[in-house]
Parts: structure tokens; sequence; C-alpha cells
């Protein structure tokens, strides 16, 4: 007879009659092997849900210090306590577990205490299992709720709602939790418990009061309750507390970060600073988005403008180096098609020139073409091409190779004819050739991050009084000259790529020294006129000489750029506002580590 055979015997028996056991060898071999089995079972299940547990518990956490939001560590901390009390219960199990021996009395007695341990944790699932996610879950509710309140009426009813669906999915999911902890109870472990308890009987055989597991007293619910609790608030509030206190970014008292976003009511302020080859320096404080809890990181994505004009430089260098291209390659050798639509003084306009702003070309666009660009229509390339032979078919601003004229048509000229000689598209192109090579892993196009989304910060306008975010950006037409995005720590990889030189490996020290050389003619006393290639080449003191500088702007960013090649230095502030104010917050942040950095020099 082995055990399933029992069982059923035992089921159509009354409680007096007894069990003879004709084979007991036979039938300890099958509730080893069944108790076995049982373990194995039991310890895979738990080694599951720990390590979900685990996994939710980084997932919780990276997302409230990205955040920083007490949701995610609230989260967190009910995962913890899930997954903690299941080792902890396992733990104190192997070590109240009964001494066994080779015998089918002590072979039953242990497996009743298994069994009996596992009837205690299901119907107490609702306290370490149901109730410290349910709990967190709660939380994310009122987070939302709180949240919701302050972004009109409509949005709030639409939140509400969806804060309600997302209610009843976690109640669900909840109840169902529990209705199958309370089916696995009544359908497999009361009926294996009964069993067991009889075939003990059967033998004539007390079952020891020390070889039970202690009976689940409302007392131990309680201080399961408590415990629960406990852990819910303090490790939050221990996490929060570590998280939120940053260190103190240079001097704390007169010049924190903090102090100047708060000064010129920024909505965030980055700033990070390289020195000697490497990043030394890095800070951020204020948030992602006006009005929104979300806090900046020092990974988050800034919008950089005109800087872009930097990159496109770098990248029409390596095409000359090439061959593609030559410093005096003009307009019309490229584009030999737009000879009867392209005004006459631009055919002589060279690429140098272009990269310079000495080409002539007006500051603002004609407004045909800038409204045609707003649409978006075609590809690219296509946009592209059609927005520069509407600036080439309008006379200059004055003759090219006069005057300096800061003009973004200048770097959509010089995009279109990369895209020409290449065949490639600008953004493809300069992603492979620069980004890639840079290991510039966070660099795209346009506004950081997803539509209506807060994983990356927000561009904001001043209207008024008002601080107002908005998403909006550059039309693809003018990428070459502002529409690129990246990480600080991957814009300061580009400074220390020209801060390197002859060492840069991607090109020649005398194409590099070209770029950051300011313009030998047309000299004026405004210093504007000493552009290099994609920078402004300004002589500062503290820079042991030539500075090259960039700032840009998307009128929703502003970022600064200061590199000192004498002083393998730099420095890159950055704000998710434009605008006087965000000018003036970042030339202070960057005032600052200058100061820090370079003092002894200065």
């Amino acid at each position: 007879m082995n055990f399933e055979d029992l069982a059923k015997a035992w089921q159509c028996q009354k409680p007096s009659v007894k069990v003879t056991i004709n084979d007991p060898e036979a039938l300890f071999r099958d509730i080893r092997l069944t108790q076995r089995l049982s373990k194995i079972v039991n310890f895979w299940s738990d080694m599951f849900i720990v390590g979900v547990e685990a996994l939710l518990i980084l997932y919780f956490l990276r997302a409230g210090i990205r955040l920083h939001d007490w949701v995610g560590y609230l989260m967190a901390s009910a995962c913890f306590f899930v997954g903690l009390f299941i080792l902890v219960d396992r733990w104190r199990q192997r070590r109240r577990r009964p001494l066994t021996n080779e015998s089918l009395v002590s072979c039953i007695q242990s497996s009743l205490v298994q069994v009996k341990h596992e009837i205690w944790r299901s119907k107490n699932i609702f306290w370490w299992y149901v109730l410290p996610l349910e709990i967190g879950f709660a939380g994310t509710i009122v987070s939302g709720v709180w949240r919701a309140r302050t972004r009109g009426m409509g949005h709030f009813l639409e939140q509400i709602l969806e804060l309600a669906v997302f209610a009843l999915i976690c109640g669900l999911i909840g109840w169902v939790t529990y209705w199958l902890s309370k089916f696995g109870l009544r359908k497999s472990l009361e009926p294996r418990r009964k069993e067991l308890e009889e075939l003990l009987a059967s033998l004539n055989e007390d079952v020891s009061e020390s070889s039970q597991p202690p009976p689940a007293k409302k007392p131990a619910n309680r201080n399961i309750v408590f415990l629960t609790l406990v852990l819910l608030v303090a490790i939050p509030a221990v996490v929060g507390i570590v998280v939120h206190r940053a260190p103190p970014a240079f001097d704390e008292v007169a010049h924190g970060l903090e102090a100047i976003r708060k000064k010129h009511n920024l909505p965030a302020l980055a700033v990070v600073v390289t020195k000697d080859g490497q990043i030394c320096e890095r800070d951020i404080a204020g948030v992602r988005k006006w009005r929104e809890a979300a806090r900046v990181t020092t990974n988050d994505l800034f919008h950089i403008g005109g800087c872009t004009e930097s990159m496109t430089a770098t990248l029409t260098a390596m095409l000359i180096e090439e061959g593609k291209l030559r410093w005096d390659t003009t307009i019309q050798e490229v584009f030999p098609e737009l000879k009867e639509r392209m005004d006459r003084q631009y055919e002589a306009v060279t690429v140098e020139q272009l990269l310079r702003h000495h080409g002539g070309v007006p500051a603002e666009p004609p407004p045909a073409a800038w409204k045609r660009a707003w649409k978006e229509k075609g590809t690219l390339m296509e946009q592209r091409r059609e927005f520069i032979t509407s600036v080439l078919s309008e006379p200059p601003a004055t003759a090219p190779g006069t005057k300096w004229i800061y003009s973004i048509q200048d770097y959509a000229i010089i995009g279109a004819i990369l895209e020409k000689v290449t065949g490639t598209p600008y953004e493809k192109l300069i992603t492979e050739k620069l980004f890639q090579p840079l290991h510039m892993d966070t660099a795209g196009f346009g506004s950081p991050g997803t539509f209506g989304g807060l994983v990356q910060p927000w561009g904001h306008v001043r209207e008024m009084f008002l601080t107002v975010p908005d998403q909006g950006d550059n039309p693809p037409a003018v990428a070459p000259a502002g529409r690129v995005h990246c990480s600080l720590d991957d814009l300061a990889r580009f400074a220390l790529f020209h801060l390197q030189g002859a060492t840069n490996g991607l090109l020649k020290a005398e194409t590099m020294k070209r770029l950051h050389t300011p313009s030998t003619g047309n000299k004026t006393a405004d210093e504007a006129d000493q552009s290099g290639c994609g920078w402004l080449v300004l002589k500062r003191g503290w820079a042991g000489g030539d500075a090259l500088w960039h700032n840009g702007s998307n009128t929703r960013w502003y970022i600064v750029m200061w590199l000192a090649p004498n002083k393998d230095f730099s420095v890159i502030a950055a704000t998710n506002i434009a605008g006087p104010d965000a000018e003036q917050g970042c030339d202070e942040a960057a005032t600052v580590m200058i100061q820090k950095w370079l003092a002894p020099a200065m």
C-alpha cells in the first residue's frame, strides 16, 4: 500500500478504525519522497518570490533616487519586507524543526511540522504579503491624487479615473492572491495535515508537543502587523534622508548651486567641470518640470542649442581630412544645380566662411522658409535642402567675408553640404562619426524625453510673470545649428576631445588648431569677430590666453561652455529655461567653478 492509497483508505474509514500497514518500509519511502518534493517546491517557490522582490527593490529604489519620490522608497520597503520575511521565516523553521531519525513515526512527525507551518503561512498571508504591497499601492494612489490636484479640473478628473482603475487592479491582485492561498489551504494543506495526524493515531503514537510548531496566536499576528508598519515607515525615512541630504556643492553658504538656482528663479541648474583630462566635478539642483516634484539628476539630458555648431564644425573638419571637402570648397561647387536660383553673391562663399559666420547670411531666415520648415514635410535631407534653397535665393545681409553675423542658417547650409557630399542624413552622419567614437551614448536630437512624459527635464519659457513648461524645439531643417540633446557628462566628453589636441585620435593637430584659431582678417573691436570654427576665441586671464566659448538656446533651454586649452580645463553650465535669468544663472555658476578650480592661477 503506497501513501496515496493509504490516504484514500483513511478518508473511507471511521475515526475509530485502525489502519493496518503491511509494508512500513514502502510507506516510509513514499512519505520521505513526498516530504523531499515538498521541500524542493517550497524552496524554489520562495527563491522565486525573493528574487522578484529583489529586482523590484532595485527598480523602485532607482526610481525613488532618480525622481526623488517617496513612493519609490515606500514600494521598495514593502518588497524588502516581503523578501526578508520569507528568508527569516525559513531560517527560523529550519532551527525549530524536530530532530528526526530513520523511523516511520519520526518521518511522519517531521512532515506534519512542515505542513502545519505551511498552513500557518497561508492563513497569515494577508499580513506578511498582501498588506505590505497594498500599502505601497495605496501610497502610489495618494501621491497621484495629491499631484493631480494642481493640474486643472479636467486633468484632475482624468487622473482620478486612471488612479481608480489602478486601485481596482491593485485590489483585485490582492484579493486573488488571498483567495488562491485559501484555496490551496482548503484543497491541499488541510487534507494532508488531517491524513498525517490520522496516520500517527493509527500507529498509536502521541505527537509530542515539542515536535509541533508553536500555535499561531493572535499576539503573533499583532507583532507582524506592528513590524510591517515600523519597517514601512522607518526604511523610507532613512533612505529619503540619505538620498535627499545632498553633499554641499562648492561654497554652500555663498555660492551653492541651489542658492544660484533660487536667486534666478530657474527650474533646474546643472554644472560639470573637467580638469587634466577627466571630469572632476558635477552638480545639479532643481526639478525637471516647474511645479512638479521630480528632481533632476546628473544623468538627465539637456538641450544644448547652438553648442551643436561646434559639433557640426568638428564633423566638417573630419570630412575635410577624408578628402570629401576642402576648407575653400564653395557653395556653387557643391550645389551647381542651384545656380539659377541662388543669389550670385553666395556662389563663392566657402565652407570655412560659413563655419566662422562670415558668409553674409542674414541673422533671421526668410519668413516663408521658416514657416515651411515648421511643417516638416519630406525627409530630413529634403527639409534641409528646401530650407537652404530659400535662404540662398535671398540677397545676403552684407557682402560675404566682410562681417561676422551670427546666423543659424550658416550651419543649416553646412549640414546640407555634408549631406550632399556623403549622401547620408546629418543626424546619422554625426552619430556614426562623432557621437559613437566619443561614447556620447545619450546624444540625440529634439526635445529630451517623450512628449508629455517626465522621464527627462522639460524646457521652459517665461510668459509675463509665469514659468511655463514647453517641450517644443527648433525644426529639423536647422538641426546642424541647434537641435542636439545629451547628458552633461557626454558634453564634457566632447569638451575633453577638443582639449586633447593632437591626442584625440580623430583629428590631426593642425586641423584642431584651425578650428580653434580666430579669424585672421576683418578684425574689429567686437570680440564676436574673433570667431573660430564653431567657437568664439576670447582672451581670458584665468584661461592663460585663449578661451573657447559658445552658448546655446532653443528659446526653452540655455547652456554655456568655456574651454581653456592652456589649463586643460572646461566648465559647462546648463538650465532648462531660456532668457536673461538663465544666462545670468549659468554665468554665475560657471564663474564659481572657474574661481574654485583655477583660483591659484588667477
